[in-house]
């Protein structure tokens, strides 16, 4: 007897789920149908897809080459890359005016607009948890407990500030850390820059190159290829 097809075998087979299927089908995507789950965790941020990518993101190999590169930056003395004059973004987080180099910052968004979701069992006070940009996820670290920065005195918090998350880029990929306010981008000479005074904390004068005058307020020039390595060897 010729056996008959399965017409419900199709039905039965897994259904694939796309690659970020969150920025497509779930709560920050456009594409239909809508995700199936949606019925069941409400938010993307409780599936365990969304959850599993933050945890992956965490875990990937480190790039062929990379210890043996960073060896070799670390090893070396450090210098200005380009000579003359320097483009960076001024910041502030609690008291301290900090300024990175804008080739590293990408961009400064309004906390209220992004998706911030911890991870499970995780006691790295540097790490804050994983957090949705434009429909990426990112890693979310705290760059005042990475600096050692003190609480502020409170008579920046008494201005008219917003909180703000900033966004830079590394060669893994981007970071989002919490800022208390930004200022933009300013140009800075390195004939200007000052010595890192010894009353500056001994981590934060570890990623600092040195210190410069801005509106009467003292800023500290951060050695952003550091700053990134040290952040990537703090979370992996």
């Amino acid at each position: 007897m010729k056996k008959l097809p399965d017409v419900h075998a199709e039905s039965r087979k897994p259904a694939t789920v796309p690659e970020n299927c969150w920025k497509r089908i779930g709560v920050w995507g456009i594409e239909t149908p809508r995700c199936h789950r949606l019925d069941e965790v409400i938010h993307c941020r409780n599936c365990e897809i969304f959850t599993q990518a933050g945890r992956n993101l965490l875990e990937r190999d480190l790039p062929e080459g990379y210890t043996e590169e960073w060896t070799e930056v670390m090893a070396a003395k450090k210098e200005e890359d380009i000579p003359g004059t320097v483009s960076v973004a001024i910041f502030r987080i609690e008291d301290e005016w900090l300024a990175i180099r804008t080739r590293t910052f990408a961009e400064v968004i309004d906390p209220d607009r992004l998706h911030r979701h911890s991870l499970p069992h995780r006691r790295n006070p540097i790490l804050i948890g994983v957090i949705n940009v434009h429909g990426e996820i990112q890693l979310c670290v705290s760059l005042k407990r990475l600096l050692g920065i003190e609480g502020g005195s409170g008579e920046k918090k008494a201005s008219k500030t917003h909180k703000r998350m900033m966004v830079v880029n590394s060669d893994m990929g981007q970071w989002v850390f919490p800022i208390d306010e930004i200022h933009g981008i300013y140009r800075v000479h390195p004939s200007t820059f000052q010595n890192v005074p010894v009353t500056v904390a001994k981590a934060q004068s570890t990623y600092t190159k040195g210190i410069f005058e801005w509106k009467d307020e003292h800023v500290a020039f951060l050695d952003d290829d550091l700053l990134l390595y040290s952040l990537v060897r703090n979370v992996q």
